[in-house]
């Protein structure tokens, strides 16, 4: 199980928002830069829109944040 895999306990929903995505990586990973992302076409692959926030699949932002990162030793 990866470190990221682990964001899948802290989750009550398999969906979560730009805003609690920030607030799951600690601020590491902040909504604006995710919606900056998204824009650009860089971002988490699927996306819904529910009213006027944004939500992923759990799956999905587990594997974007494994792809996206490196350990720096």
């Amino acid at each position: 199980m990866s470190m990221f895999e682990k964001l899948r306990n802290y989750c009550q929903t398999d969906y979560v928002t730009r805003e609690q995505l920030q607030s799951l990586t600690g601020g590491v990973v902040s909504s604006l830069t995710m919606a900056n992302l998204d824009s650009r076409g860089y971002g988490i692959k699927s996306k819904k829109l529910v009213g006027k926030k944004v939500a992923y699949h759990i799956d999905d932002v587990i594997q974007w944040l494994e792809q996206n990162t490196k350990l720096v030793k």
